[in-house]
């Protein structure tokens, strides 16, 4: 017992050791004066910047694409400077999902430089009950804080109010005990492969020891076609939905207790202008019931069955429409 102990220590603290260089604290900021004496102000080269905020990422290619969430960088009107290796750094957004809330940075270098990266794991791999690891840099001043827990929870659906970018829907998370507090969102959650399995992305308010973390696996097609294209070849329904279960069903006054019920929209369409579902004439208050003949439900949203999809395939819907099933062929 003694020694699986130590064994598992060992085991986490080379994990830890190997994977820290990787994980970059990203910078919020906006021009300032100089003001030496106020503790928000920063001076980067010969210019002051006034910290508006922080949050996490984590180098994926050796090349310097960082991943991270996308609502902590989602205003415009603010720069961005990635924290690495106790220097700022430039970077240029090559790549977000604001409905998936997930962004790709390229660190910018004077000179070309090889970055160290972590290892992308395989989310249909993870286990209820394994070991996680959490590493993140936590209000601006405790950088690359770790933390340890276990995957409490698989395929949870939740909806946040962000600072930044209004109500977020997140489907699919991972759920963990570990540590994630406020300028953790977007640093990775490691597995005892030393692989990462999400992206750490919020912690639940009013409860203890509830974290949730976006799934690695659309990540990885990104970062895929980023390698071998240059863009993301991005597939996606353009829908915003709710997952069905009972309590929706309840709600909503809905026939079922399963699929994805695309929302009327308030503030934001329930179906994307020029999207691929606005395409085939798909509409608000339609419930996709299948893809390719797989149910949707809390466990299986739809993006697990769109990530291994290319340009190219065709994509079968049911659909379920003013008590009508419907059946929709989508050529991505």
């Amino acid at each position: 017992m003694f020694k699986y102990l130590f064994d598992q220590d060992y085991k986490i603290t080379s994990i830890i050791k190997r994977n820290l260089s990787s994980v970059v604290g990203i910078f919020a900021l906006k021009p300032a004066t100089d003001n030496i004496g106020d503790a928000t102000i920063i001076k980067i080269k010969d210019e002051y910047y006034e910290k508006i905020g922080n949050s996490s990422g984590f180098i994926v290619t050796n090349d310097g694409l960082v991943v991270t969430n996308f609502h902590p960088i989602s205003n415009r009107k603010l720069t961005y400077k990635i924290f690495w290796n106790d220097k700022f750094y430039d970077c240029v957004l090559f790549h977000f999902d604001d409905v998936n809330d997930i962004a790709i940075l390229k660190l910018q270098t004077p000179k070309k430089q090889q970055f160290p990266c972590i290892p992308l794991g395989d989310t249909f791999s993870v286990s209820l009950g394994e070991t996680v690891i959490a590493i993140g840099n936590v209000l601006d001043e405790f950088q690359k804080t770790v933390s340890k827990g276990i995957v409490s929870g698989l395929s949870r659906y939740v909806k946040a109010d962000s600072n930044y970018s209004g109500i977020v829907e997140y489907k699919g998370l991972i759920q963990t005990d570990a540590a994630i507090n406020p300028g953790n969102s977007g640093g990775p959650l490691i597995n005892l492969k030393g692989q990462v399995i999400g992206i750490t992305t919020l912690a639940v308010s009013g409860v203890e020891n509830i974290g949730l973390a976006i799934p690695i696996n659309p990540i990885k097609k990104i970062i895929r076609d980023l390698k071998n294209y240059g863009v993301v070849k991005q597939v996606s329904l353009g829908v915003r939905y709710i997952i069905v279960d009972d309590i929706v069903k309840n709600t909503y006054n809905l026939p079922v207790n399963y699929g994805a019920f695309i929302i009327y929209g308030v503030n934001q369409p329930g179906i994307m202008f020029n999207s691929l579902a606005e395409k085939h004439g798909i509409k608000e208050g339609d419930i996709i019931l299948e893809i390719n003949n797989n149910r949707i439900d809390i466990k299986h949203p739809i993006n697990e069955y769109l990530q291994d999809i290319c340009l190219g395939d065709v994509v079968k819907l049911k659909i379920l429409r003013n008590q009508k099933e419907l059946m929709v062929k989508i050529n991505f």
